[in-house]
C-alpha cells in the first residue's frame, strides 16, 4: 500500500453499528515516529481489524476498540511495522469517522517510549477477545505479558 498524503474515507460501514472508518496518513508512512500499518496490508484488511472490533465489541471502559488478525492455523498476524498484534482505534465523537493504529505488543525496533506495558489494553479487552473466541488462554497470557503470539 502506497503512502497516503490524505485520508481516504472507506466506502463500507462496520456490521454492528455503521461505524465509518478513515484511513490516515499519520499511520500509512506519512510520520515515521508514528506505529505504522504493514504496507502489504490492504485497506479491506485494516477494515476487517476494525470491523470485527465492533462486531465483537472489544472496547474497554473508554469505548476504544481494539481488534486483531488470525491467521489461517490459528495464530494472530501482524499488523505494524513493529510487529504489532493489536490495533486501538480510540473512541471519535458521534458521526465522525473512525481510525486506527497498530499498538501493542511491539518489537525492539520500535522507540523506547512505545515499548512495555504501557499501551497494553485493559485486561477486560483480552477477556473479551477470549470470550468471542478470537484468542485462547495461552494466547491471552501470552499477549498480557507482551509477548509475541
Amino acid at each position: 500500500m502506497p503512502t497516503l498524503s490524505e485520508v481516504v474515507v472507506h466506502d463500507q460501514r462496520t456490521q454492528r453499528s455503521a461505524y465509518q472508518y478513515q484511513f490516515t496518513p499519520k499511520h500509512h508512512g506519512l510520520d515515521a515516529d508514528a506505529a505504522q500499518w504493514l504496507p502489504e496490508l490492504s485497506f479491506a484488511e485494516e477494515f476487517a481489524v476494525f470491523d470485527t472490533a465492533d462486531l465483537h465489541e472489544l472496547s474497554d471502559d473508554d469505548g476504544n476498540h481494539y481488534g486483531l488478525a488470525r491467521t489461517e492455523d490459528g495464530g494472530l498476524g501482524y499488523l505494524g511495522t513493529w510487529n504489532q498484534q493489536l490495533a486501538e482505534f480510540p473512541v471519535t465523537r458521534e458521526g465522525e469517522p473512525w481510525h486506527g493504529y497498530p499498538l501493542y505488543p511491539v518489537n525492539d525496533d520500535a522507540p523506547e517510549n512505545r515499548r512495555g506495558q504501557k499501551y497494553r489494553p485493559a485486561k477486560e479487552v483480552f477477556a473479551k477477545m477470549l470470550q468471542a473466541g478470537l484468542i485462547t488462554r495461552v494466547q491471552r497470557k501470552r499477549l498480557s505479558k507482551g509477548d509475541h503470539v
